[in-house]
């Protein structure tokens, strides 16, 4: 009776593939961006001057410093309140500054894991980063990178905050509806 009323009553379930959508849907893009953004901003600062390395890493410790659901609500219900922009496209923003941070750092250990005084060999600066340094330094962050994947997937549990009907949230409402709340569990812990 429990599973019933938590699947398959009002096609409860349909509810669950919405929720997994967002969930994923939220995940991918904000990791996808989040690596170009953090990408990006290391190769900026890789050999930028000393202002905007200042600037880059207070961004980074603001973000970073700051509680992942404080900084979903401060974008949504204070920045970009008056713009009117999706709960959604929210998290997928907040999310990717936090993985850009992220990937920015592991770039960054990963590179000084390398040994300084490999590039060379007729190569430009660019050119032994790109075909030196890089694949090797990708050896070194490539566990980090997995394991942030996972605890990033983890994290989009609290852009209900933001009214976004993910996983998380749809097992909250089902839960609240049914009040079955051993079958809804469940079934998101294991999703």
């Amino acid at each position: 009776n429990s599973f019933i009323k938590t699947f398959i009553q009002e096609n409860r379930w349909k509810m669950y593939i919405s929720g997994i959508g967002q969930t994923l849907l939220i995940t991918a893009l904000s990791i996808l961006f989040g690596t170009f953004l953090g990408f990006g901003v290391y190769l900026l600062c890789r050999k930028g001057g000393r202002i905007s390395n200042i600037i880059s890493r207070a961004d980074m410790r603001v973000i970073q410093g700051t509680p992942m659901v404080v900084l979903l609500m401060v974008f949504y219900y204070i920045i970009l309140a008056r713009v009117h922009i999706a709960g959604l496209w929210v998290a997928i923003l907040c999310f990717t500054l936090t993985f850009g941070c992220a990937m920015f750092g592991m770039l960054e250990s990963g590179v000084k894991a390398v040994n300084s005084g490999q590039p060379g060999l007729g190569y430009t600066d660019r050119q032994a980063f790109f075909k030196i340094v890089l694949p090797q330094a990708t050896l070194h962050f490539l566990p980090t990178y997995k394991s942030t994947v996972v605890g990033h997937i983890k994290e989009t549990a609290i852009v209900g905050y933001i009214a976004v009907k993910d996983l998380t949230k749809i097992t909250d409402i089902i839960r609240g509806n049914t009040f079955e709340p051993f079958f809804p569990l469940i079934a998101t812990a294991i999703i």
